[in-house]
């Protein structure tokens, strides 16, 4: 449908991204509630590994037949699964809410909670199929880098290509979950004939608020990392870590807020390309330009 677009310079893919960045917030702004998801998600990530890691180390301790490699690898995927999973469902609450503010709505944390809970077995199946890929992508990926000369590069080449392309083609799964009801594997089909019908099958690359989390991270570097090394060659090792400490709870901090603006977003693009209208706060413009396309 939208194959003929062309490459949009970088300059004006920094306004539109800026722009959709703007609008996105103004929707958070609204439904202040959305924030609590990701940054819930981020302390039950830290209570989970505590109380996994208590466990751990008493089975460590006390096991006499299970080699240490495989009680490592037990808690080490448990811990990975589960962690997946609450970034799932925190991103289908979101969904929840977002799409009934796009509807005119207002929802409440509990609501989305609620919503969320009514799909844990599809969004369960999701964590565990989405976890798994991305675990034979990174161990392929840890081949790739094994391997030297032109073939580990094409290697790497591929496996990034197969990286992006899962990327973009289950960027609608949760969505697709949350307001069509439908199974992952479903899910996964839909969101891709979502996008191939919508904006194309030459995508090579997925904008949204992409631009403005790369300024995000930039100028984070700038002001925390750059004084950080500063301060180590100059030998002031206190202050230098202090610098670092901000950087990583900027880093965190801006990660959790992006998160959940992207998923809003990405609800905003699934309610289009699904019903063709346009949900409240963005532009037909917005969501058409969400992807870059190849030029023909």
């Amino acid at each position: 449908m939208f194959n003929t677009i062309k490459k949009i310079p970088y300059k004006e893919r920094l306004a539109r991204s800026w722009d959709i960045t703007k609008k996105t917030f103004a929707v958070i702004k609204a439904d202040k509630e959305i924030l609590a998801f990701p940054i819930l998600s981020v302390i039950f990530t830290i209570g989970l590994f505590l109380l996994l890691l208590f466990p751990f180390i008493i089975t460590l301790l006390v096991q006499q037949v299970i080699p240490p490699i495989t009680v490592m690898a037990f808690f080490g995927l448990l811990f990975f699964f589960l962690e997946i999973f609450m970034g799932v469902f925190s991103h289908a609450a979101i969904v929840h809410i977002a799409k009934t503010r796009f509807e005119g709505g207002d929802a409440t944390f509990m609501e989305g909670v609620k919503a969320a809970l009514n799909r844990k077995g599809q969004l369960i199946k999701w964590a565990l199929l989405t976890g798994t890929v991305g675990i034979i992508i990174n161990a392929a990926e840890s081949k790739a880098r094994e391997k030297s000369g032109v073939v580990g590069s094409i290697a790497k080449m591929l496996i990034g290509l197969a990286g992006l392309a899962w990327k973009i083609v289950s960027i609608f799964v949760v969505p697709s979950i949350m307001i069509k009801g439908t199974g992952p594997i479903d899910s996964l089909k839909s969101s891709y004939n979502t996008i191939k019908k919508t904006w194309g099958e030459s995508l090579v690359k997925y904008l949204g608020l992409n631009v403005v989390e790369r300024l995000v991270g930039v100028i984070g570097f700038i002001i925390f990392v750059i004084p950080a090394i500063l301060f180590f060659l100059d030998g002031v090792f206190s202050v230098g870590v202090g610098f670092i400490i901000l950087w990583i709870l900027y880093i965190t901090l801006t990660k959790v807020i992006l998160s959940a603006a992207d998923t809003v977003f990405d609800t905003a693009l699934f309610m289009y390309a699904d019903t063709g209208k346009v949900p409240n706060s963005y532009t037909k413009e917005d969501l058409d330009h969400a992807f870059r396309v190849e030029k023909k």
